[in-house]
């Protein structure tokens, strides 16, 4: 039976983070807390392994109460069980210290996972370390950036057919076969709506709480923060692009170009005249699109 573990994480929505501009501080009461996107995809990738094997699957997180939420859309989209580890020293853990903590769960239960599935980064840091380093924690081998994912064989040994991306635009199609770790993207696949009643038993569900500290090591409990933070600041926006009018044509035909926008099939015209004949104009032109039904038509419907 394939027993598959999805690492998640709550995180802000990216639309709900605002840094103020003169402090430099995050504005933290303005967040909505979402399931992360990239590990929403390796849950909904985890559900459809699943249904094509049978087996069972595990969603696992490291936050406090609030991150219940994460495992809760967890649940909604198909997962067995849920696990939450929460110690009050998490809070300035780095991410090698939180993948040594999932590690030492994982390796304390009876079995360890024939598949682990984590996003690939988070909407917060997008550090992409998680993985890789519980990867190493569990002396598994691992593939990171994972685009495509489909099954080739159901028996034993299951074995997996990926295509991750790789610099400069390359992608790379591997055959692998179980145990594994994957982190994947984003781009992996759209996660399903959960219906309403999926939605109801998941917000009724139990969902247990482990402190991970008694069975971490003290290696990792004495090393210092791995992350020091330097300066926060809002993403620049993107530029918005007009595309430049050709210099040979006169300043009324420039003027209808950067109207226009550069769309294409786009097509403007510029009147002049007086208030009489620009909405003349106007009702002729509304005719001609058949917004506008002249009088002697209406008579007769």
């Amino acid at each position: 039976m394939l027993h598959i573990c999805v690492c998640v994480k709550q995180t802000p929505d990216s639309a709900s983070v605002y840094v103020d501009p003169v402090t430099g501080e995050v504005d933290s009461e303005r967040f909505v807390l979402v399931l992360n996107p990239a590990d929403a995809c390796a849950v909904e990738a985890a559900v459809r392994l699943k249904e094509q094997t049978g087996g069972t699957v595990k969603v696992l997180t490291l936050g406090p109460k609030d991150a219940e939420g994460a495992l809760r859309a967890a649940l909604a989209i198909g997962t067995g069980s849920a696990l939450r580890l929460w110690n009050p020293q998490a809070t300035e853990w780095g991410p090698f210290t939180v993948a040594a903590a999932l590690a030492s769960y994982l390796q304390h239960e009876a079995s360890v996972p024939d598949l682990i599935l984590c996003g690939g980064s988070t909407s917060d840091w997008s550090s992409g370390i998680v993985g890789p380093a519980l990867a190493q924690q569990l002396d598994l081998p691992q593939v990171t950036g994972v685009a495509q994912l489909n099954l080739l064989q159901k028996k034993e040994p299951i074995t997996l057919r990926l295509m991750r991306k790789l610099e400069r635009g390359y992608r790379e199609l591997l055959e692998v076969e179980l145990p594994l770790l994957i982190t994947v993207t984003g781009d992996l696949n759209e996660p399903r709506y959960p219906s309403l009643p999926a939605h109801l038993v998941a917000l009724q569900a139990h969902i247990p709480v482990l402190d991970p500290l008694p069975l971490m090591s003290d290696e990792w409990l004495d090393s210092s923060d791995e992350m020091t933070l330097l300066e926060i600041h809002a993403p620049r926006p993107r530029p918005h692009r007009i595309p430049a009018p050709d210099s040979r044509h006169s300043a009324y035909q420039r003027i209808g170009e950067i109207v226009a926008g550069g769309a294409t099939g786009r097509q403007t015209r510029l009147l002049e005249g007086s208030p009489e004949e620009l909405a003349r104009a106007l009702v002729e032109f509304l005719k001609a699109r058949g917004f506008v039904q002249p009088p002697g038509d209406r008579d007769h419907v």
